[in-house]
């Protein structure tokens, strides 16, 4: 049995790179309940279902780690009126899910929001058309300043960072990604909120780190202890979260 300590995440990453072993593949698909089997058919493209067969594969074992449970199949999971997704019945454990292309990120806490995001920093994105429809002024005026490999790192520290926020808030788009802020003049990313001040940025505990190199991942964490929130990283391969 996996544990939790109060404050701690544990962040779960997959490699999604190269294809499934048949075998291993045809155990995670056992594990699908009827409404994953049917979305899991409706993808139309090789990569996209082994995606999304790998994504439940590793939400339903190591979840089932935390719940001592024998039978990842057996775990239930239910949704928020914003389709945000939680364990049913299991409210001391909470965990939110990010993929691209390449690489697939669970995060797992005890606390009550959580929410990772994970991006390939070597895709071709407009950066400065989408920080200009997205971004904070403050936060399109750092990214002016900045040229080169430096403006896509704050572009993709900033994306990662404001996808995570809104994961966490488990409200979907009602959230602009303009009404707030990030900075990074300490040691740990801080947010800020557009209007009056409230406290509420005190309740945020925020983490951004690369991942080989190709990914930047961010993770946003509601807690009023941010001095003791640690972040543990499990790394391996598609088949090393299966028992």
């Amino acid at each position: 049995m996996t544990e939790l300590t109060p404050g701690n995440i544990h962040l779960w990453l997959a490699s999604d790179l190269g294809t499934l072993d048949p075998t291993l593949a045809a155990r995670y698909a056992a594990m699908l309940n009827p409404e994953e089997q049917a979305r899991w058919q409706r993808f139309i493209y090789a990569h996209d279902r082994q995606r999304f067969l790998l994504t439940r594969a590793l939400v339903r074992t190591v979840l089932a780690q935390y719940l001592d449970v024998a039978d990842p199949a057996s775990l239930a999971f239910i949704t928020n009126a914003h389709g945000k997704p939680a364990l049913a019945g299991a409210s001391n454990i909470n965990f939110n899910l990010s993929h691209t292309k390449g690489l697939v990120a669970l995060a797992v806490t005890s606390a009550h929001q959580i929410g990772v995001d994970v991006e390939a920093v070597n895709r071709r994105v407009e950066m400065l058309e989408l920080a200009a429809r997205y971004f904070s002024a403050s936060e399109n005026q750092q990214l002016l300043e900045l040229s080169g490999a430096e403006q896509r790192e704050r572009f993709f520290r900033l994306w990662t960072l404001k996808e995570a926020y809104v994961k966490a808030r488990g409200l979907g788009l009602r959230i602009p990604l303009d009404s707030f802020s990030f900075s990074f003049a300490q040691e740990l990313p801080a947010i800020a909120f557009a209007g009056a001040d409230t406290g509420e940025h005190q309740q945020w505990f925020f983490h951004c780190m690369q991942h080989a190199g190709d990914f930047r991942i961010a993770l946003a964490l509601r807690s009023r202890e941010q001095r003791e929130i640690k972040v543990q990283t499990y790394t391996g391969v598609s088949t090393s979260f299966f028992r």
